[in-house]
């Protein structure tokens, strides 16, 4: 079996399943995750509370806000850096960013390997 508890390859019957037997089973699996969401979170979801020594653990306070823009690193979207290009940094994730394409670049033949 593939990860996920669901049969995987061709020789184990998956592929032959209708669309209909395949939905029934993934809803059969999702509902039994849940089951054993539930069942664990009666059992021993009283473990998330307490460390490996048994002392009790503080819950971490997150901040009340945090800002979407970074004031250290360039945001990037779709490997296209931020607006910071002009800084030391944004000219250094710039010239790596060409390096590393550098390799995957169309190159023109030489001539001996262009067709005649």
């Amino acid at each position: 079996m593939a990860s996920g508890g669901l049969p995987a390859g061709p020789r184990s019957g998956w592929a032959t399943l209708s669309s209909v037997q395949q939905d029934q089973l993934w809803r059969e699996r999702l509902q039994a995750e849940r089951q054993s969401q539930r069942r664990w979170a009666q059992n021993w979801s009283f473990l998330r509370d307490f460390d490996p020594l048994g002392n009790r653990k503080e819950p971490v306070q997150l901040p009340e806000h945090v800002p979407l823009f970074s004031d250290t690193v360039p945001n990037a979207s779709s490997q296209v850096v931020g607006s910071r290009l002009d800084t030391a940094l944004g000219r250094a994730l710039t010239r790596m960013d060409l390096l590393f394409a550098e390799g995957t670049r169309k190159k023109k033949l030489d001539e001996e390997l262009q067709p005649v």
